[in-house]
């Protein structure tokens, strides 16, 4: 794959059973998975992430489906 394209979208089945699809102010797309922790998918590449003080109630929600959440790495790709 040329290094300069854009990564593909993930894929729901890429996820173990169990993963949070979480989204963070508004525009950060969050995944908890189980056994491995926090990753951002900000920009469609999975990095992991510790949340330390950042995450607080109010400023994070699980999205309401799969599709919202991969809408929010989508937009983040652009």
């Amino acid at each position: 794959m040329d290094p300069l394209s854009k990564s593909p979208l993930p894929k729901e089945s890429d996820f173990p059973p169990g993963t949070e699809f979480v989204i963070y102010e508004f525009d950060s797309p969050m995944a908890l998975i189980p056994d491995q922790g926090w990753f951002s998918w900000w920009g469609g590449v999975s990095r992991k992430y510790n949340p330390g003080k950042s995450l607080k109630p109010g400023n994070n929600w699980a999205a309401d489906s799969f599709e919202e959440w991969l809408s929010v790495v989508e937009s983040t790709m652009k």
